[in-house]
């Protein structure tokens, strides 16, 4: 059962009530975004490499113990580096993909100019 998914009934009253259970629920979403924007500290498993060292591919594990795909794609302008990426995530046989669309580098540092938000599908 997601916590989204509890209304109150027994837990009524208490402190585990659905108002707050359902806010945690939200909250944890929020985390898990967080943790999508960051995919290196996800790696747990085999990790692929273009020639210039930017990872592309890589098996990933989540705190809670869900598994998932990473896939990149390769920053022409900055070598080394990815432009965009998908982060996948499977709990309880359903797939949720987390989406980075193209980051925008400076041309002359490789910096990041501007991250698009996540998306989520």
């Amino acid at each position: 059962m997601n916590l989204e998914d509890w209304a109150n009934g027994v837990l009524g009253g208490t402190p585990l009530d659905a108002d707050r259970l359902n806010y945690r629920d939200d909250l944890l979403d929020k985390a898990i975004v967080q943790l999508a924007r960051n995919p290196e500290a996800l790696f747990g498993g085999a990790v692929q490499y273009d020639a210039n060292g930017a990872p592309t591919s890589a098996v990933v594990e989540w705190p809670d113990g869900s598994t998932g795909t990473y896939a990149g794609t390769p920053s022409v302008s900055s070598p080394g580096a990815i432009s965009a990426y998908t982060i996948t995530r499977i709990v309880n046989g359903a797939t949720i993909t987390y989406t980075q669309p193209a980051i925008t580098r400076d041309s002359a540092t490789g910096n990041v100019t501007n991250r698009p938000p996540i998306t989520i599908s």
